[in-house]
């Protein structure tokens, strides 16, 4: 199974070893469907440490989840987790037809504003208002909003996405390799 690296231990909450993870897209939409997940860190050998671990319950907390788990039991044993990345199972980021969909399942993807292809989605990231889209053509990167107000057509068969992209932004927000 393929894992997804969506966040971090923040820190250990309350005495029963519950965790506080922090998520880098600020909220898991996903979070009922998760079963368990996985901590890992890379020791200073390179060697990547991997546990997992099975979810009894989470509820929402700040920019991220609680998490209490069936194998810690204490907060000391929490706390030796503050630093590992949280990594969840990449088949559960699956949207239904009319929601928006997850980052991750248009990776890859080609954008085009209007009928002019501007480039493949590299990655994301994010102005701290809206997600972002990576998009390298053969000279530019961007970082285009990924905002309903733009996006005409997602083609999921066809990995591709119809944008209408206001006058000005692709030079704005565009920089040379």
């Amino acid at each position: 199974m393929e894992y997804l690296k969506v966040g971090k231990v923040k820190d250990a909450h309350g005495l029963k070893g519950e965790l506080y993870i922090y998520l880098f897209a600020k909220e898991a939409t996903w979070n009922k469907k998760l079963k368990s997940f996985n901590l890992t860190r890379e020791s200073p050998t390179g060697q990547v440490e991997t546990r997992t671990f099975s979810i009894r319950s989470t509820r929402p907390h700040k920019e991220g989840l609680l998490i209490v788990t069936g194998e810690i039991k204490d907060r000391t044993e929490a706390e030796g987790l503050k630093g590992y990345a949280f990594e969840i199972p990449k088949n559960i980021l699956v949207s239904q037809k009319g929601d928006t969909p997850y980052l991750i399942e248009i990776l890859g993807f080609e954008v085009y504003d209007n009928e002019n292809l501007i480039g493949l989605i590299q990655s994301f990231s994010s102005n701290t208002e809206q997600d972002l889209l990576v998009v390298e053509s053969a000279s530019r990167f961007y970082e285009i909003p990924f905002v309903e107000a733009y996006i005409d057509e997602i083609d999921y068969a066809g990995k591709k996405i119809k944008m209408q992209i206001p006058e000005g932004l692709l030079e704005h927000c565009g920089q040379d390799k």
